[in-house]
């Protein structure tokens, strides 16, 4: 893809959005291409993460086989890993390319540094994730009564 079209593809996809166009050009300069054929894998479960990739093309399918069984299908405009963008983490599934797939990755020092000479697209991306974080609390909220054992009577008041 030319730069226009990458700064533009990547400004779709919601942790960007909130960048400004200068972040997005940074990061598309900077984005590393990565090529993989069906059934090759991008990195395995446990692994050191120093970084994310977005789904150019293709499809990546996500397997884990710790606690957590299951798996998830990447597609174009998927950005996997964001949590490694920030800070350090350990892959928490197997990407595996299920088809001839097209991936840009970006380095976490690149994204941080886009960040430091972007200081009001550091603030937007707080504030994104701020209140990403507030929702998904306010949902467990509703959700944990749901889980929790009913409290059992105390044994006095029974015999009573």
């Amino acid at each position: 893809m030319a730069l226009d079209e990458d700064i533009v593809f990547l400004g779709r996809i919601p942790t960007f959005r909130v960048l400004g166009r200068e972040a997005m050009r940074i990061l598309a300069i900077s984005a590393q291409s990565v090529e993989l054929l069906g059934g090759e894998q991008l990195f395995e479960e446990g692994e050191p993460a120093d970084g994310g990739y977005v789904v150019v093309r293709g499809a990546v399918e996500l397997k884990s086989v710790g606690e957590r069984t299951g798996s998830i299908v990447a597609r174009k405009g998927t950005l996997i890993g964001e949590t490694a963008l920030i800070v350090f983490a350990i892959r928490p599934a197997t990407a595996t390319a299920l088809e001839p797939t097209s991936l840009l990755r970006i380095p976490r020092s690149v994204f941080l540094r886009t960040l430091e000479g972007e200081p009001e697209s550091a603030l937007a991306l707080r504030d994104m994730m701020q209140n990403r974080l507030k929702a998904t609390l306010d949902d467990l909220d509703v959700v944990v009564p749901l889980f929790m054992e009913p409290e059992r009577e105390d044994e006095s008041s029974r015999d009573s």
